[in-house]
């Protein structure tokens, strides 16, 4: 809160990153070094974070009311697809002092802020309040049952975009053949992230956590290159600027939810729910001995979703296979 997916190259990475990431992967699969498992560690907040603000990064997008400035690409999530990247970077860039959050604050306008998770008596309440039509699955893992639900608010903000701060972050992480156009200079970006609606199943000291929202409303300016903008965003990522450029111009960045995989430390594939395509990703979660040491601990798995203008995220322990059954079962 990484094995599945990349075989349609329209939404995918292509074959020959498809398989240096499984090799990859594969190394780290065999250390038992603490700093091969880190990343794994930190899959699944990532993940669990990104659902739990309606998933609403820079390029998930459905349709926005004019504003002033009269925005004029808007945008609609329709379907999600995964793109790995290399948690490494950031790792160096915090072990050497970089305040991230203090570089680009100046740059984030809050427009409405985050409130917590609101605990609620039924779905349909939360429904009520978020503005949606809450679904619920028919069919849950034996032994489960609904514990709780909740609604969140994750705001809106808006970005403007600082040239030379992207290029010295680019340079600070290693990417040295990235293009950041002068024009970019003082671009805007607005998000407006909907109201989450989280339903939570226990069984035994097992949860499924299943989130739901309308896609978050993004909307870009007048002149803004989207592919360009994405080829950079997947270069400071991980990707090669080659991969980048590929990658950016086969993808449908109007319609598409991109997911960040790390590079280690996971599986990650694509999956079917209901006819439309998601990624499920399954990682082991460390557990700490009373040594101290760190083993591998429970497998758990998170699959992400879109269904016309709604975008859903399922989370629980195993490989996947009872949480694929039970997000077709949604009704």
């Amino acid at each position: 809160m990484s094995d599945e997916f990349l075989t349609r190259l329209q939404e995918q990475p292509r074959a020959e990153f498809a398989e240096r990431l499984e090799a990859r992967l594969r190394e780290v699969d065999a250390a038992q070094g603490e700093r091969a498992r880190r990343p794994a560690a930190r899959l699944r907040p990532l993940l669990a974070g990104l659902s739990l603000t309606a998933i609403a990064a820079a390029f998930s997008l459905p349709p926005v009311r004019a504003t002033a400035r009269e925005f004029l690409d808007l945008f609609r999530v329709q379907r999600v697809a995964a793109v790995p990247v290399d948690t490494e970077r950031l790792s160096r860039l915090e072990l050497g002092g970089f305040d991230i959050k203090g570089f680009v604050g100046s740059q984030v306008e809050v427009l409405e802020p985050a409130v917590a998770p609101e605990t609620v008596e039924s779905a349909e309440l939360a429904g009520s309040l978020a503005g949606l039509q809450v679904r619920e699955p028919a069919s849950l893992p034996q032994g489960t049952a609904l514990a709780g639900v909740a609604v969140g608010h994750p705001g809106a903000y808006r970005v403007r975009f600082d040239v030379a701060k992207i290029r010295s972050l680019a340079e600070l992480m290693g990417v040295a053949d990235v293009t950041v156009p002068d024009s970019w200079q003082g671009a805007e970006v607005e998000v407006h992230a909907p109201p989450v609606v989280a339903l939570t199943y226990r069984r035994g000291d097992s949860e499924f956590r299943l989130l739901q929202s309308r896609g978050p409303e993004v909307a870009l300016p007048d002149g803004i290159d989207l592919a360009e903008l994405g080829a950079v965003g997947l270069q400071l990522a991980g990707m090669s600027a080659d991969e980048a450029r590929l990658f950016a111009r086969r993808i449908d960045w109007r319609s598409t939810l991109l997911v960040p995989i790390p590079l280690q430390g996971g599986s990650f594939r694509e999956v079917e729910v209901g006819g439309r395509k998601g990624v499920l990703v399954t990682t082991r979660e460390p557990r700490r001995e009373p040594d101290g040491t760190i083993k591998p601990g429970r497998w758990h798995s998170v699959l992400l979703w879109a269904d016309e203008d709604h975008v859903y995220a399922l989370a629980g322990p195993g490989h996947g296979v009872e949480i694929v059954e039970t997000a077709e079962s949604l009704r």
